[in-house]
């Protein structure tokens, strides 16, 4: 079982006991034998290379079993699987275990072992860390890690499945770093291959085709600050090696340039993937792994923190009328129980994104479908959303502060102007709160500097102004 220790002096504690996994039948002398042991909220098994046991039997599915591990100890559940998970001859969708149990999944037989030992972690007495909550002892482990080296300058790799919240891990640490300059974030897998490292590195004018201005790069732009890699597994080979020069050396050598340029970055990398299996597999580097992973956090997906669904829910819809409140418009009506309950029920593949789209979906539209249902997403539906938002932009309070030569307007125009002037007064009031300091008012704004330096050209204002003085 999982459980909680509240100390009455020092940090608490969360107690997870041990899971042995043994392969005692299978087709393949690759699988047969093996042996794992974990220590951890999920062990999935199936014929996916990232499954905490891959296994090459074909008659596995690729997401075919987890083993979960609760209050009350574990519990078996197909994922849906083809062929079925077997316990003796009963097919199983979901059954709890406390002794040794023979399962098999597709021609494999496996002997799942709750073991009598435990490991005992730190969790933070908080429920956030910048932007990331969670109350879930899950959560909260994670929170310490994260508390304690964000003041260093320890490189840190971020794991976790897309949508987890990797990317606010990365700007908590960031900004609880202390360092004067920069958080940049680039997105390792949406860059393509040949403006890699001119993305990363730099470039001189006239160094290749369409190069008309020099760039400085990530790593430059991120001097004295943070450089945030995200899907770091994705960078191809060539790129890795230059990437671990880089990380050895702390110089940067823009495409074309002559010299070199010192840089004082931390770095934190994030990946959806299992890097140790891509090292294994020779797809990624184990020198830069070694390089990146001095200190490994894994972000846990949402199914094995349901007691934070409903904390997460709630922040969301809190998040939505404020926003619609600004915006002239009456608060959105909160999600009943019913709808709750559904939600608690589902296992947010997409995990926080997931669950941040069904909410939204949901406290427009009602709870239509089921969370996970696209057809919940209907022309109708969009429609509905909008005569809902339109409406209540006529009709909702607020409106004495729009002027009759803007209601006048075709609608999208309207709208255009209205935003306008929004995002005008509001970075003019952003700016004169944070004394000119683009970067403080990037972060309080929850925003790239990027976008805050756009808008203030549009609008031609400039940092260390004080606007409105």
């Amino acid at each position: 079982m999982t459980e909680v220790i509240e100390a009455t002096t020092g940090p608490a504690i969360r107690r997870i006991r041990k899971l042995r996994v043994e392969i005692v039948d299978a087709r393949t002398d690759q699988d047969k034998n093996a042996v794992f042991t974990f220590a951890q909220d999920e062990v999935r098994i199936g014929s996916s290379e990232d499954a905490d046991v891959p296994l090459t039997d074909t008659a596995a599915s690729r997401e075919h079993l987890a083993v979960r591990l609760g209050p009350h100890g574990y519990t078996l559940a197909d994922l849906g699987s083809t062929n079925g998970t077997f316990v003796g001859d009963l097919r199983i969708e979901r059954v709890a275990i406390a002794e040794p149990t023979l399962v098999r999944v597709g021609q494999t037989v496996l002997r799942l072992v709750p073991l009598a030992e435990s490991v005992e972690q730190e969790i933070s007495p908080r429920a956030r860390f910048g932007r990331m909550l969670g109350q879930s002892a899950a959560m909260r482990e994670t929170f310490a890690l994260l508390e304690r080296v964000a003041a260093t300058d320890l490189t840190v790799l971020l794991e976790g499945e897309t949508g987890t919240g990797k990317e606010l891990a990365a700007e908590g640490l960031h900004d609880a770093s202390g360092r004067a300059g920069e958080l940049i974030a680039v997105n390792c897998g949406a860059i393509p291959r040949e403006l890699l490292e001119s993305e990363l590195l730099g470039h001189e004018k006239g160094s290749f085709t369409g190069a008309d201005r020099a760039r400085p790069g990530a790593f430059v732009s991120a001097d004295r600050g943070t450089i945030f890699l995200d899907e770091v597994g994705e960078l191809p080979l060539d790129m890795q090696a230059k990437l671990l020069r880089v990380l050895e050396r702390r110089e940067v050598k823009a495409v074309g340039a002559d010299k070199v340029r010192s840089v004082d970055v931390r770095v934190i990398a994030a990946t959806n993937r299992a890097l140790v299996r891509e090292v294994s597999a020779g797809r990624f580097r184990q020198d830069l792994y070694f390089r990146l992973a001095v200190v490994v956090v894994r972000i846990p997906p949402l199914r094995t923190r349901a007691g934070d669904v409903r904390m997460l829910a709630e922040h969301i819809q809190d998040e939505l009328s404020r926003k619609r409140v600004a915006a002239g418009l009456s608060p959105l009506a909160r999600l009943d129980e019913r709808a709750m309950a559904m939600l608690l029920r589902y296992d947010f593949p997409g995990n926080v994104r997931e669950l941040r789209n069904v909410v939204e979906r949901w406290a427009v539209l009602g709870a239509v479908g089921a969370p996970g249902d696209p057809g919940a997403w209907t022309s109708a539906g969009a429609a509905a959303n909008a005569a809902e938002a339109a409406s209540g932009s006529a009709s909702g309070g607020g409106n004495g502060d729009v002027d009759s030569a803007l209601l006048a307007l075709p609608y999208h125009e309207a709208k255009d102007t209205w935003v306008e002037r929004f995002e005008r007064a509001y970075l003019t009031e952003l700016l004169h709160r944070c004394e000119g300091n683009v970067s403080r008012a990037a972060r309080e704004a929850g925003v790239d500097r990027r976008h805050v330096q756009r808008m203030m050209g549009r609008f031609g204002m400039k940092g260390g102004d004080a606007p409105g003085t």
